[in-house]
């Protein structure tokens, strides 16, 4: 079982609606799905996947478009709001899927959405992208901002509902300023060792040392800009150094993998550039053969693969 913790299906499902094409998940993604052994993830809305509108306008297309696919996929997907949707999913023999927003700039300034979101079933909420909003700052905004007075607030709602809080977008002070108002876990689903490769993106060894502290996850990330700058490296094996690295830090037991695979966000015709080993979901198979053949035993390979995170949820909203 392989459960993706970053997965961008619904910025592809956007782009082929805006085509025509519907029933997105079981006439493009099922076969590959099943060929990777993928038996689920958290399905996020990027909201930057289009900027055709006003931010509210793009946000709440993509919102209606996601709804619509849920609906149409309702036989072959199960939605996991509660931790014991996952055992259902299993049951029913179905795709266990998380609904996510990546970056709230589609709410504005208006936290009582949060309640909303929550109420369509979303249960994953990463504050930004990499922009600047009402809430929090991301990777490409001021270093020097951080999370504002409505973030604090947002925090405040997310934990309440027992949604997962990602700061993988999050710039350092934001992190930080998250760190300090946060009363329960968080975690960055798909972010890498900053130490082994310097992406901003990635994470510092003490921003790792709160995780732990506070018992969140970190969800590996296949995207070759944040495993490694050296082109020989971006490789299945410099992803899985990244998780030994971070494993280290934190335990085996708050490791999982958020893929953040290209062929989900990127446009028809040019490249996705997949990670060599991993390039495309049908390949996450080979996450399972290369953790064997470093001598990973079978329980620790589901751990990382699948359960770390199921276990984490459960605890999340036993705590809510």
């Amino acid at each position: 079982m392989f459960f993706d913790m970053h997965a961008d299906v619904w910025t592809d499902t956007l782009w082929q609606y805006e085509k025509g094409n519907k029933d997105v998940i079981r006439n493009k993604y099922k076969e590959k799905f099943e060929e990777g052994g993928l038996t689920g993830g958290i399905f996020v809305i990027y909201q930057n996947a289009m900027k055709t509108q006003t931010p509210e306008e793009d946000f709440f297309k993509n919102l209606r478009i996601m709804t619509e696919e849920v609906h149409r996929a309702r036989d072959i997907i199960h939605i996991i709001k509660e931790a014991d949707d996952f055992e259902k999913a299993r049951e029913l023999n179905k795709f266990a899927v998380m609904l996510g927003i990546e970056g709230l700039p589609g709410i504005g300034d208006k936290l009582d959405y949060i309640y909303l979101l929550e109420q369509l079933g979303v249960r994953h909420i990463g504050l930004t992208w990499n922009e600047t909003n009402a809430f929090a700052t991301g990777q490409k905004g001021d270093p020097n901002r951080g999370l504002t007075d409505l973030g604090i607030e947002a925090v405040k709602i997310i934990e309440e509902l027992g949604i997962v809080l990602d700061l993988s977008h999050a710039n350092d002070k934001t992190f930080w300023d998250v760190a300090k108002h946060a009363k329960k876990p968080f975690v960055a689903t798909h972010s890498n060792s900053r130490v082994l490769c310097p992406a901003m993106r990635n994470l510092t060894d003490d921003q790792l040392a709160v995780i732990k502290e506070r018992g969140g996850m970190v969800g590996m990330n296949s995207y070759h800009g944040f495993v490694s700058q050296n082109p020989e490296e971006k490789n299945l094996e410099t992803l899985l150094n990244h998780m030994e690295y971070v494993a280290e830090r934190i335990g085996l037991d708050k490791i999982g993998f958020g893929l953040d695979l290209g062929e989900y966000y990127t446009p028809e015709g040019e490249d996705p550039e997949g990670l060599l080993g991993v390039k495309d979901v049908t390949e996450v198979k080979n996450i399972a053969k290369a953790l064997k053949n470093r001598g990973y035993s079978q329980k620790e390979i589901d751990m990382v693969t699948y359960e770390n995170f199921v276990k984490f949820y459960k605890k999340l909203r036993a705590d809510k």
